[in-house]
């Protein structure tokens, strides 16, 4: 039995679904935060009547935000699992990791890869002096996917409202400096050590996720950059990603490392199966 776990039947999941079920596997879909986890017991994580620790391989495609204490208990299930001998696809550190921005960037800038200047702190003062040194800044949930909550500040007036009402809510500020990028970036999808694809994506505005209606190309990119990719992948303990890169003024980014990709648009101007690709890497 290969587990999936997802809050709802989204177009990931049915691929995934699909060629689960091409190998002759049986598959469940199940949303974490419906299972039972028990200590000194027989079975450790159940969902209803399901053993989740009798699975054959997990993918997680889904781990909804909530209070600390929700989100803390929803990561120990995925560690358990994998203490269980279970295979967690991504591992549940690779994608503690990725959900942290600020993490994320640094431990990019400690291998060595360049990522946007970024600056995180709990105090509006120091978040308002970072834009006044910055001018043209993105503020960004410390924890957040698909651009939602994501900003774009150029004006101190809007600066100001904006980190007092983040100020009110005991948010971290996690502000990066805006890199001009005429509304294009680009993704390439890693799995294991090989980058299978890549897309450019043009946004309406200066976002440029797919899911916000951003246009996708098919993109073959230099190999210095899909190096980058899968290096950035390698760093934070991903066995598959999305990576999302930026070309600046002489100079390549990684923005964000997706432990849990969509590849829907990707899909659009790739000739061959991704999903295929992921069952087959996992499941052989």
């Amino acid at each position: 039995m290969i587990g999936i776990i997802a809050s709802e039947l989204d177009w990931n999941v049915r691929e995934l679904m699909r060629e689960i079920a091409s190998r002759g596997k049986e598959h469940i879909v199940f949303p974490i935060t419906e299972v039972l986890a028990q200590v000194s017991a027989t079975q450790k994580v159940t969902w209803g009547n399901v053993i989740v620790d009798d699975m054959e391989a997990v993918f997680v495609r889904w781990v909804p935000g909530g209070s600390a204490e929700q989100v803390v208990f929803r990561m120990d299930v995925l560690h358990r699992l994998e203490n269980l001998g279970i295979p967690i696809i991504n591992p549940s550190r690779s994608i503690e990791q990725c959900a942290d921005k600020y993490y994320t960037c640094s431990l990019l800038e400690d291998a060595g890869i360049p990522t946007p200047r970024t600056i995180c702190t709990e105090h509006y003062q120091m978040a308002m002096d970072t834009f006044d040194e910055l001018g043209d800044v993105v503020v960004k949930p410390l924890f957040g996917s698909q651009g939602l909550g994501v900003m774009r500040i150029q004006d101190r007036d809007l600066a100001h409202r904006l980190f007092h009402i983040l100020d009110y809510g005991n948010c971290v500020f996690c502000i990066q400096e805006f890199i001009p990028h005429n509304n294009e970036d680009f993704r390439v999808f890693v799995i294991g050590d090989e980058a299978i694809s890549s897309m450019k994506r043009r946004g309406l505005t200066w976002k440029t996720n797919f899911a916000r209606g951003a246009s996708v190309e098919k993109a073959a990119l230099p190999r210095k950059v899909v190096d980058m990719a899968v290096a950035a992948t390698n760093v934070v303990g991903c066995r598959y990603a999305g990576v999302d890169l930026l070309h600046g003024s002489g100079q390549d980014y990684v923005l964000e490392v997706n432990s849990i990709p969509g590849w829907k648009g990707l899909q659009c101007v790739t000739d061959f199966c991704i999903a295929e690709k992921i069952v087959a890497h996992f499941l052989g």
